[in-house]
């Protein structure tokens, strides 16, 4: 099952729905290339049921582009996602205020191809996630970082009432250390105790 809008929480827009580069393509392909050599170079000593062992890598090339099809990561304004599956579905979901760093690794094959790994640390148990064969992984990893940003600038500004026992104890060390005088002490403390 490929990500659909269904699937979209009320109010959460789609921003990026890619799929791994095709360069993971390559091996099937090249797979193909060779047995399909073979068979021609053998066709005259050999019978037409060797027909069936090249059918063989021409099946596991069309599977890897159905598991490519449905290996997909998505950014939304909420979330990043990687749904990954052809007959059961594995899905993974961070929520973008989770998302600590992130970070992109390109070899030098994977600048000359334009591919590359995105990946992301959390606070979560999971750690860190990470994306291989992501095409153009710096704009992806852009559009996480950039709605990340957006995403953290909208949530709701914390209760000032639940730190102001911590924000008292450290104004009383700074006027304690001779950072601030007492008077900026209490007038901050009034200003702080008007908020309870």
């Amino acid at each position: 099952m490929s990500f659909k809008k269904e699937q979209l929480l009320p109010g959460e827009n789609l921003i990026a729905q890619v799929h791994q580069h095709s360069i993971i393509l390559i091996g099937p392909i090249l797979l193909n290339i060779v047995s399909a050599g073979v068979f021609i170079a053998l066709s005259s000593f050999v019978r037409w049921w060797f027909v069936a062992f090249d059918l063989v890598p021409l099946a596991y090339l069309a599977w890897e582009i159905v598991v490519r099809q449905r290996r997909e990561y998505i950014v939304t304004d909420r979330r990043v996602v990687k749904q990954d599956g052809i007959f059961s579905i594995t899905s993974f979901d961070a929520s973008l205020d989770k998302i600590n760093n992130v970070f992109h690794e390109q070899t030098l094959f994977g600048r000359l191809f334009k591919y590359g790994t995105v990946g992301f640390e959390t606070a979560s148990e999971q750690g860190t996630t990470v994306f291989p064969f992501v095409p153009d992984p710096v704009r992806f990893k852009n559009q996480i970082v950039q709605q990340r940003e957006m995403y953290k600038s909208h949530l709701p500004a914390p209760d000032v009432g639940q730190n102001i026992p911590k924000l008292l104890e450290e104004l009383a060390s700074l006027r304690d250390r001779n950072i601030i005088s007492h008077s900026e002490f209490e007038g901050k403390k009034q200003s702080l105790l008007s908020k309870i």
